[in-house]
């Protein structure tokens, strides 16, 4: 599938804003065999403004703006043109067990699984020891690892409600778990506390999904940043599910980011000096081309 994807974002300010430095990770990466960034565009309404692209300690593209001019609106726009290639079937039972990949990566044996390690421990939104026992059911032992992960997206999805407004990005896995409602950030981090608790390797993976495609049933996420989960598995490297969604991903999902949480992934955040009062606008289209 090939996709248009426009990412537009408003801030607006009640007074002047003297100074300012944004960090913006608004470009889709390029994924071998799986996703092609055919064209982007970044735009910003400031002339002014001065602008940066590098790369985060992920891989992420990163822009680094800064504004040295009075300003009461920033308008940021993106505009990509994406190829995105049908996942490959997966037979999840033939995958290692959850213990041997959880002993595997306590000493990692190659330059791939030594980078996979990093993402079994606590990262600043996610704290495995809030957990406990919760999710123990799903872990018998010599479950499949891919197995375990398919199963723990269906109960989030069966048994956690998808409610914006109730949740924010300082809200820790431990109230998600108590009151069961929350968005896609907070189903991604619950999933990803769950699974580092058990000593497996799992990352946070910001990106786009088209609402519906014809017949296929409608993803929520849509018209915002999607979040979802990727976890490692030996000899198949990372495997991405979708928990808002009861879905392994398709070709409907677009990567922008991975990190350890939300922290590492954050469209925007940076600083300003003046404003008083801010609103933030956001406005996502992702428009099929073929």
């Amino acid at each position: 599938m090939k996709y248009q994807v426009k990412h537009n974002t408003l801030f607006s300010y009640q007074t002047e804003v003297l100074t300012a430095q944004h960090l913006l990770r608004l470009k889709p990466r390029n994924l071998d065999g799986q996703q092609k960034l055919i064209k982007h565009d970044f735009k910003v309404s400031l002339a002014e403004a001065e602008h940066y692209e590098l790369q985060d300690f992920f891989g992420n593209s990163l822009y680094e703006m800064r504004l040295n001019h009075r300003h009461e609106e920033l308008k940021i726009q993106t505009a990509s043109e994406i190829n995105v290639q049908p996942r490959d079937e997966i037979l999840l039972d033939l995958s290692p067990s959850w213990e041997q990949v959880a002993t595997l990566l306590k000493v990692p044996l190659s330059q791939e699984q030594w980078q996979a390690a990093q993402f079994c421990f606590a990262s600043p939104h996610v704290n495995p020891k809030e957990v406990g026992d919760a999710f123990a059911a799903l872990f018998t032992p010599g479950k499949p690892l891919l197995r375990v992960a398919l199963e723990l997206t269906h109960h989030i999805y069966a048994n956690y409600t998808y409610q914006g407004g109730v949740t924010d990005i300082h809200t820790p896995v431990s109230q998600i778990i108590a009151q069961r409602q929350g968005v896609c950030q907070d189903f991604a981090h619950l999933a990803l506390a769950t699974l580092r608790h058990y000593g497996l390797a799992a990352r946070y993976v910001s990106g786009y999904i088209l609402s519906q495609l014809g017949d296929r049933p409608t993803l929520v996420g849509a018209e915002a940043s999607h979040a979802w989960i990727s976890v490692f598995c030996p000899e198949l490297g990372w495997i991405d599910f979708d928990p808002t969604n009861n879905q392994m991903t398709s070709d409907q999902h677009i990567v922008l980011a991975w990190g350890r949480d939300y922290a590492d992934v954050a469209p925007s955040r940076g600083s300003i000096l003046g404003g008083g009062l801010q609103t933030l606008d956001v406005d996502v289209r992702v428009i099929p081309l073929t």
